[in-house]
């Protein structure tokens, strides 16, 4: 199998160094990922400049390639076939930082991964839950046994498995469970300095809560907060489908052919 492997903390990242280490016995890596962090780029693409190539080795020997642009690019390029031929599944990590709950809508790790789904290929995105992580060699053997089951067992189109790690000790993980999307990570708090008529600066801080049950802003925090928080690692499916099959049928009952009244109207008036 040829795993393209991209992150959105940037290639010089030790999540994606963890991650390729992980990979490895699995199929064939290619490593293509933003040059710089592009943290929560969700999946943004760059449309107004062309995007610069770097190709690099990284300390273990292995190749791979630097881009100046979003983790949806690298995706792009990769698809491509230019350099290297086109994979067969996409894996998107490890980020530091869990992307869990609302969330999930803002991250480059994810929105990477849901680009591979877009073009049916099994897809996965792997976070640990800590900035500065201090158990990423322990789990690598975890991180693998998940990534070859979600890459086996074939997952619904168009499917994101989102897999969140604790960071613990491999010894201290409780578990591997399925888990919602709980709410809001954090609270934002804003500060505004200047004048509100010649404008001026603003500062929003996300405050993240002690604890993922507490509620945030009315918001509920659970689900794979929760589960995470209890030492669990947590797997959620993500399906990349906005249509709101509930909303359809109120939307039908409006009568649509009356809002072209107006049209019809005028016509006959004229």
């Amino acid at each position: 199998m040829r795993i393209l492997l991209t992150n959105d903390d940037g290639i010089a990242s030790p999540g994606i160094a963890a991650l390729r280490r992980a990979l490895k016995p699995l199929g064939e890596v290619t490593t293509i990922a933003p040059a710089q962090n592009n943290s929560a780029v969700a999946r943004s693409i760059t449309i107004d400049h062309s995007l610069n190539v770097e190709p690099l080795v990284f300390a273990d020997g292995d190749a791979g390639w630097a881009v100046d642009g979003t983790p949806c690019d690298c995706v792009r390029i990769a698809l491509t076939g230019q350099l290297a031929p086109p994979p067969d599944a996409v894996v998107a990590g490890i980020n530091l930082g869990a992307n869990m709950g609302d969330d999930v809508t803002y991250s480059g790790t994810v929105g990477a991964a849901l680009e591979g789904a877009l073009h049916d290929l099994p897809a996965i995105a792997v976070s640990v839950a800590s900035r500065e992580p201090g158990s990423l060699d322990e789990v690598t053997d975890l991180v693998r046994a998940i990534v070859a089951r979600g890459l086996s067992d074939v997952l619904p189109p168009r499917t994101v498995l989102n897999v969140n790690l604790p960071d613990r000790p491999l010894a201290e993980i409780v578990g591997v469970r399925v888990a919602g999307l709980g709410g809001a990570s954090c609270s934002d708090h804003v500060e505004f300095s200047g004048d509100n008529v010649i404008g001026g600066e603003f500062r929003i801080y996300c405050d993240a809560p002690d604890d993922g049950s507490q509620l945030v802003s009315g918001h509920r925090v659970g689900a794979d907060f929760e589960t995470v928080a209890a030492g669990f690692v947590a797997l959620t499916p993500l399906r990349y489908d906005f249509v709101d099959q509930r909303a359809v049928a109120a939307i039908e009952a409006w009568r649509l052919d009356d809002l072209l009244a107006p049209r019809v109207s005028g016509a006959a008036g004229r």
